[in-house]
């Protein structure tokens, strides 16, 4: 090979090594919500409250923010964005700054005095003892992730 064209072969060999590093490691994490500015992907009300707003990612690593879980239920329902192309679900630790945690792993209370912005009433916390804590507060029901796909 002439010299000219080693040298366009090793640069496009290390583009496509670049690309497939970056695909390979594209974190499915949270991103993080401009509560303010994002609009909820499923209503087009803006995002505003950090209690209650909520992600998913797709496995192609793009994110969509929603300001209540009940937005992002449905608009996964709908088929906006099919189940199975998720990467993860997730919901806003209620009781400890608001980190975006995954959503399965959370423990959820409905409780109509938590009046979320689309009504969905459903926050989540990271640990049983700070939802009972809740719980004690503003009364409701006890739910799994699960429960809110019936």
């Amino acid at each position: 090979m002439k010299p000219k064209n080693i040298l366009s072969y090793t640069i496009g060999l290390i583009s496509l090594l670049f690309l497939i590093v970056q695909a390979c490691n594209s974190s499915a994490g949270p991103k993080p919500i401009r509560y303010g500015q994002d609009q909820c992907a499923y209503c087009k009300m803006t995002v505003s409250d950090p209690r209650f707003g909520a992600q998913l990612v797709t496995k192609k690593g793009r994110a969509y923010n929603f300001d209540d879980v009940k937005c992002m239920i449905a608009f996964v329902k709908e088929g906006t964005v099919k189940r199975d192309d998720v990467a993860g679900f997730y919901l806003p630790d209620y009781s400890n700054d608001n980190k975006l945690l995954p959503a399965e792993k959370m423990f959820l209370l409905k409780s109509e005095s938590l009046k979320s912005p689309m009504r969905g009433n459903i926050a989540a916390f990271a640990n049983e003892k700070d939802m009972e804590q809740a719980r004690a507060q503003h009364a409701g029901d006890i739910l799994i992730w699960d429960d809110l796909w019936k």
